[in-house]
């Protein structure tokens, strides 16, 4: 499961390195961006929802809402369909990541925009309780990765293919506001884990 770009290859290396990934939602922003750092917090890439999607969502979400009502509103902006990109610190693209439409079972593909071909794709089922589960496929569509605990909370494990943890995630009170820890067996491919944990948490904002 190698990278297949310049840009995605240079950000599993600096990834890969790092025992330990923090990462941060930034608060004064358009769009939805999420900076994924070392422990010296240095971003090592960025993936976002660039501010048009974002603000469509929301216009959506308020105009359905105002008729319907929140709970309506909320769905079908859920339902609706967007792209995320992964850039590295240059702000080269790396990799998109599309949703399809579905507001309670959506998939979202990780494209690969250089080599024209999918890396993976993350199913996600939310219940009507407000949980959500997650399953990383690999082309073949082989479990590459999957959750087992609070996603809403930030307290959950990453499981590999054979059901053994291979990641933990978990909220934790910084000196820099809403950062969260990822910490990641090194045989697990940090680039791909963190596009999980990422896509999970803005898709638990919804």
């Amino acid at each position: 499961m190698a990278a297949a770009n310049p840009a995605a290859a240079q950000i599993l290396q600096s990834l890969s390195n790092q025992g330990k990934l923090l990462m941060k939602m930034r608060i004064l922003s358009l769009g939805k961006n999420y900076d994924v750092m070392n422990e010296q917090q240095q971003v090592l890439c960025q993936v976002g929802l660039d501010a048009s999607q974002n603000m469509k969502g929301g216009l959506v979400s308020g105009a359905v809402g105002a008729v319907a009502g929140d709970f309506v509103g909320r769905i079908v902006a859920r339902n609706m369909t967007y792209t995320y990109t992964v850039k590295d610190p240059q702000g080269n693209l790396a990799y998109e990541i599309r949703k399809g439409s579905g507001a309670y079972t959506a998939e979202f593909v990780v494209w690969d925009p250089v080599a024209n071909a999918p890396v993976g794709t993350i199913g996600m089922k939310r219940s009507f309780i407000g949980g959500l589960k997650a399953v990383w496929l690999d082309p073949a569509g082989q479990t590459y990765l999957s959750t087992k605990g609070n996603i809403i909370r930030r307290k959950y494990e990453m499981l590999g293919p054979d059901g053994r943890p291979v990641g933990h995630v978990r909220h934790k009170i910084l000196a820099i506001r809403d950062v969260w820890e990822l910490d990641l067996d090194p045989q697990v491919n940090h680039l791909y884990s963190a596009l999980f944990a990422t896509v999970l948490d803005f898709e638990k904002k919804m």
